[in-house]
């Protein structure tokens, strides 16, 4: 295909078919009808004009503006306070602790801010200067005003209506022209709830679903009409002699999604480079054209006879080659960030910017030769192909190399009023303490070119500040007074700043990032039943709660629990000890209940764009045939064993339906490794699901009220159309409505008073607060979810954004009205339901007047024993507990010991997966020995227990490292990876170092004695026979004339000596 039929030039909109005919009949009416119009005076072509002196003074100064280049003003800060009104009115923020753009702490600090500028930052002032207006900070955190360089606000507005949605202009897939600012609307709610979270600037990008989407723009969060105002000119007030600019592209699955939409747009990769290097050729041949007359202008203009060479269209890429704009790429995987240099090389421009990129750690070294930097998250990945290998340590990892890190929200997508919680997380998973602050301010203002102004707290920079109620990095860290240019923006009520005063957290430093212990065989293996606990901290299991003792004991006998914190439990401990009971030391332990959530599709969905690695969609429409999640579970998922690894023991999902009716859910083990495992399967049917709203319209019932009146329709019904429904109308079976919309759950409301016995759980609830009291008096159970406010849909555009903009959040009235309350996600792709624990902490901190202590039973609660009472699930906490180090109601804590249904399932997990290999026995010793396994043994891994066939023929090869031992039943053998815990850098190190000394013991000591016994109790009966007169004639003449002469001189010359 033709680079003019892929990329149409500016004005066309794709190739179209001629209407004319190829016969030449066709061509002489056209021919003697473009004849007569040429005749006509008024439609002939004008004569072409000579190039006037004005279109030639023209087209030098654009000349000459080629030969300038946007740069980093960094005189600007001096120039602005020597040349400042000394008598605009002072600001002091007095007392502060000062959190830099650098990640530095000072304490004892002053600020002080005249106009639109900060004029001093040092120690506290001998006297407040005459007629200072002063904020006492009183030791808070101070820090520079947040900047996000990943942003949609504005051009996605909230809630997000299809007339209001300009963030990418997707008529073709190559739109470099298009601008954000044109899209751009200051009344976007959300400018201001994301300035609550602390950012007062954002890179407003267009969006990624084109290869290339158009130009980028800064914004200050001011509250105003005008985006003029709004929007950053770097060239203000500095030297630079053209402003900053930023063009956004993508490239991978985006892409491809969007083609079905695009006329003519790429199916792949191959296609998508080849529009980029089309678009790309197009403007070089511009940027060729505009270089020649202005070489030719230089001369004296001779011969020229056309203006400067100019087009909309392709001039941005153009100002691209010619280094004016910044390119910010989005991007996932290796193989599209390595086609994206090779465009740039081709070219001649720069990549700026990577982002998204969570696979970076694979292309350490390319990205840092190349001076990128990332602008990504902390922990987005593994809902679609191209991010499901990503890493949580990725963040560290860049760091380590040396490569420049930003964090970002891509808002709305993840919602910029949590802005400072990416860098929470980044922190938790080793990002240094430094690094975490300066990826959320120094950083990304670098990185869009605008460090000589914000990201810091220096004289003569922007007045952005924010005062902090604690840490940034603390768990749930908000900001009381948001602060740009001078201007507030956000200051929280006076009950919110004294309460600030009453809490530990606002003065200590960030907290530590977690730790990855290796696993001690010896003290903990899955299947283990018995182990002694030292170092407890708490305890929130009920009935076995600490009684306030900083370290102390819990013992597990027969896979329960059995006493913690007691006299009576030294003593159980003392015996266990003198038994040989294994011992697991912790610095802080903490024991909770297995964690549960309510998830969308866990289990039934691995990559959501990939129809094949689901169970489906229902349409929503049969009444009749109510099926089971269970019935389509699929187990050790990728998204299953981390949810597994970071404490969460149930999940519930209901089947994944595009309207009215889902199923019935079900409750699982998200660390099961079949559907068959014991346990795996909690509870088959937990409730009926459905849909009320938006989300529940199809053809069947495309409108609110048809769904209410059918599920009236239904639960009268005498003979309905499936027996469930019966089960729900009667109370006997929980009817769970996923919906967010107040006026809905007022409909569910009024539903419940007509059918008293109905077990009615809303499951979403985001409006729920403004009907706190007629849910608690209704006793209709909500389950939050999201867990927090974001205005992304019509339907809960009235949910409470919480402090600091309000004292409340919509949780904290239901909690007060008595409401029934958990906590799980509804999110299309299912993210973050491994944060369930850190979600409930962030709510219970708000609950402003319970103590500490309350917060953190009530955090407990809302994912653990609440949750099993809505659904009804039945589990003993005292066999089903998760063993923390570190309080994991806060970051950095990790997880010790998993135990469910009474046996140990995971003994210090790391949360990154390691690779499930099909095992095959390949030990180096004689063929009699290895014949005398079984076919079949249980190999034992990260994920559970699983069968795999093994062989006994393959010679020669890598050992397998490993150990065999009997299964807890006496009655299996077990090969038992021991590469489990521990990645070693070679397959013969391992097995040199502990197969050789470590399994040949075990080997000749247990398994000889053992297994031998019945080997010649039961085969040799069978099996000498068949054996002696036929294997032994054969086998035994070559095995004696050359197995044994060359095996037994390589073993005892090498074997033995290594």
């Amino acid at each position: 295909m033709e680079k003019a039929e892929l990329l149409p030039r500016s004005g066309e909109h794709g190739a179209r078919k001629s209407r004319i005919g190829s016969s030449w009949r066709s061509v002489v009416p056209a021919t003697v009808l473009a004849a007569f119009l040429l005749a006509w005076p008024g439609i002939r072509p004008a004569p072409k004009l000579t190039l006037t002196a004005a279109q030639l003074s023209d087209g030098l100064r654009q000349c000459a503006k080629n030969q300038q280049h946007p740069f980093v003003d960094y005189s600007l800060a001096s120039t602005r306070l020597s040349s400042r009104n000394t008598e605009t009115p002072v600001k002091l923020f007095r007392n502060a602790t000062l959190l830099n753009g650098d990640g530095r702490i000072s304490h004892e600090v002053d600020v002080e801010i005249q106009g639109d500028i900060i004029t001093y930052v040092g120690p506290l002032r001998a006297e407040i200067p005459k007629g200072a207006v002063v904020v006492d900070v009183a030791g808070r955190y101070l820090s520079p005003g947040l900047v996000d360089m990943h942003s949609h606000a504005g051009v996605r507005q909230e809630p997000q209506l299809w007339m209001n949605a300009d963030v990418t202009e997707t008529t073709h897939s190559v739109t470099p022209w298009a601008r954000a600012i044109d899209g751009f609307k200051p009344s976007d709610e959300a400018i201001k709830i994301v300035a609550s979270g602390g950012i007062t600037t954002s890179l407003v990008l267009t969006g990624a679903s084109n290869l290339i989407s158009g130009e980028g723009m800064v914004i200050k969060h001011r509250d105003t009409n005008s985006v003029w105002e709004m929007e950053i000119d770097s060239t203000s007030n500095g030297r630079s002699p053209k402003r900053q600019r930023y063009l956004k592209m993508a490239c991978g699955e985006n892409i491809k999604q969007n083609a079905p939409n695009t006329p003519g747009g790429p199916v792949s990769r191959l296609g998508e480079s080849g529009y980029v290097r089309f678009a790309f050729e197009e403007a070089r041949t511009l940027l060729q054209h505009q270089d020649s007359w202005c070489e030719r202008a230089a001369a004296g203009g001779a011969g020229l006879d056309d203006s400067y060479p100019s087009s909309l269209h392709w001039q941005t890429l153009v100002d691209v080659m010619r280094g004016d704009v910044s390119v910010h790429v989005h991007c996932y995987q290796t193989q599209d960030v390595f086609a994206e240099y090779d465009h740039a090389d081709e070219f001649g421009y720069n990549i700026s910017a990577l982002h998204h990129i969570n696979l970076a750690f694979e292309m350490l070294d390319e990205i840092k030769k190349r001076g990128s930097m990332l602008a990504t998250f902390s922990d987005e990945g593994g809902f679609k192909n191209e991010n499901y290998h990503s890493s949580w340590y990725m963040l560290k990892k860049a760091a380590d190399a040396g490569i420049s890190i930003a964090l970002t929200t891509d808002h709305p997508a993840k919602h910029g009023q949590f802005f400072a919680q990416e860098a929470q997380i980044g922190h938790h998973f080793q990002l240094e303490e430094k690094l975490a602050v300066a990826s959320i301010t120094s950083v990304p203002a670098q990185a869009i070119g605008l460090d000589n102004r914000i990201g810091w707290i220096r004289p003569g920079y922007d007045a952005d500040l924010v005062v902090w109620d604690s840490h940034p990095l603390t768990l749930g860290a908000t900001p009381l007074q948001v602060m740009a240019d001078g201007v507030t923006l956000v200051n929280a009520s006076e009950k919110l700043w004294e309460e600030s005063t009453k809490r530990a957290q606002v003065f200590a430093r960030a907290p530590l990032s977690r730790t990855q212990k290796a696993n001690d065989e010896k003290t903990c293996t899955p299947g283990q039943k018995d182990i002694v606990l030292r170092g407890i901290a708490k305890s929130y299991i009920p009935g076995l709660q600490t009684s306030g003792v900083s370290k102390t004991t819990a013992v597990v006998r027969n896979g329960v629990l059995h006493c913690i914190g007691n006299s009576q439990c030294d003593a159980v401990a003392a015996e266990a000890a003198e038994q040989g009971i294994p011992e697991m030391h912790l610095k802080g332990g903490y024991i909770l209940p297995g964690i549960v959530s309510a998830t969308r599709s866990h289990g039934l969905s691995e990559l959501v764009a990939e129809a094949s690695t689901t169970d489906g969609e229902l349409s929503g429409s049969d009444l009749s045939q109510l099926v089971s999640a269970a019935d389509g579970l699929a187990f050790g998922d990728r998204r299953l064993i981390i949810a597994h690894r970071r404490g969460l023991t149930t999940l519930i999902t209901p089947p994944v339906s595009n309207g009215f009716v889902h199923g019935l859910s079900t409750a699982f083990r998200p660390g099961a490794a079949h559907g068959l495992s014991p346990g795996a399967i909690v509870k088959r049917d937990v409730s009926l699901f459905l849909s009320i709203g938006h989300e529940g319209k199809n053809t069947a019932f495309p409108s609110i009220s048809s769904q209410i009146t059918e599920l009236r329709s239904l639960l009268t019904s005498a003979s309905p159309p499936h027996p469930s429904w019966a089960l729900a109308a009667n109370g006997s079976l929980p009817l769970t409505v996923r919906t967010d919309n107040k006026d809905v759950m007022a409909k569910l409301v009024a539903l419940k008073h007509e059918f008293p016995a109905l077990n009615l759980i809303i499951h979403g609830g985001g409006e729920a607060h403004l009907l706190a009291h007629e849910l608690a008096a209704a006793d209709i159970a909500v389950v939050l979810a999201p867990f927090r406010c974001s205005r992304l849909t019509w339907e809960v555009r009235n949910c409470l954004p919480g402090p600091p903009l309000a004292d409340a959040t919509g949780p904290d009235i239901l909690l007060d009205a008595g409401v029934r309350l958990g906590v799980g996600i509804w999110d299309h792709r299912d993210r973050w339901v491994t944060n369930a624990l850190w979600e409930a902490s962030w709510l219970a901190r708000w609950r402003l007047d319970e103590d500490e202590e309350q917060r953190k039973e009530l955090a407990v609660r809302l994912v653990t024993g609440n949750m099993r009472d809505i659904f009804g699930l039945e589990v003993r906490d005292e066999r089903e507990f998760v063993v923390y180090e570190g309080d994991p109601l806060e970051y950095g804590a990790s997880v010790a010991l998993m135990v469910e249904q009474g046996e140990v399932q995971r003994c210090w997990p790391d949360v990154e997966e390691k690779p499930v290999f099909l095992y095959t026995l390949l030990f180096r010793i004689p063929q009699q020995s290895v014949d005398v396994f079984p076919r079949s043994l249980e190999v034992e891994d990260m994920r559970n227990t699983m069968h795999y066939q093994m062989s006994s023929k393959r010679k020669g090869g890598r050992p397998l490292s490993c150990e065999v031992k009997r299964a807890s039943d006496r009655k299996r053998w077990i090969l038992h990876d021991k590469w489990r815990q521990k990645q070693v850098d070679s397959v013969d190190a391992y097995y040199n170092a502990y197969y050789n000394t470590t399994f040949n013991t075990t080997f000749n000591t247990t398994f000889n004695t053992t297994f031998n016994t019945t080997f010649n109790t039961t085969f040799n009966t069978t099996f000498n026979t068949t054996f002696n007169t036929t294997f032994n004639t054969t086998f035994n003449t070559t095995f004696n004339t050359t197995f044994n002469t060359t095996f037994n001189t390589t073993f005892n010359t090498t074997f033995n000596t290594t």
